[in-house]
């Protein structure tokens, strides 16, 4: 599997060929190195609104996490599931019309929760496939 590894010092994951990563933004507007997209066939950031991707979302040990489940539509849980370092726990869902698949993983004292898009027009992805089974084996806190 070709891709290359990402590491901002704070988090790494591996982007596999064919993905695009870029910072996720706060609430205060700008870019932020505790949360990324990568997304499949990206070519700009723009293109989060018609791919499908990932969304990895970085809680050190000083931030607390609050589930959002109850803000979403269709919620389905899964059964918790080892990938990687991690055991992961989640559920399915739909906000606004697209299915997600929500997972959490907690490492220690930090906690890393990622959002797969799995559909969005055309374009599908699937917690199934190898190269979204390889991102998520992938995170790792580098603190």
């Amino acid at each position: 599997m070709s891709g290359q590894q990402f590491n901002n010092g704070i988090l790494q994951v591996y982007v596999p060929s064919g993905w695009m990563l870029f910072y996720g933004i706060d609430s205060d507007g700008n870019a932020s190195p505790q949360k990324i997209h990568i997304y499949k066939d990206a070519q700009t950031e723009l293109d989060i609104f018609s791919k499908a991707g990932i969304t990895i979302r970085f809680y050190g040990k000083d931030e607390i996490f609050f589930s959002v489940r109850a803000l979403y539509d269709n919620v389905c849980d899964l059964k918790p599931f080892k990938c990687g370092k991690h055991l992961w726990n989640g559920y399915t869902c739909t906000s606004f019309g697209y299915p997600y698949t929500m997972l959490v993983a907690k490492a220690g004292k930090v906690t890393f929760q990622v959002m797969i898009l799995t559909e969005n027009g055309d374009h599908k992805i699937s917690l199934d496939d190898e190269d979204v089974r390889a991102i998520l084996a992938s995170i790792e806190a580098c603190t």
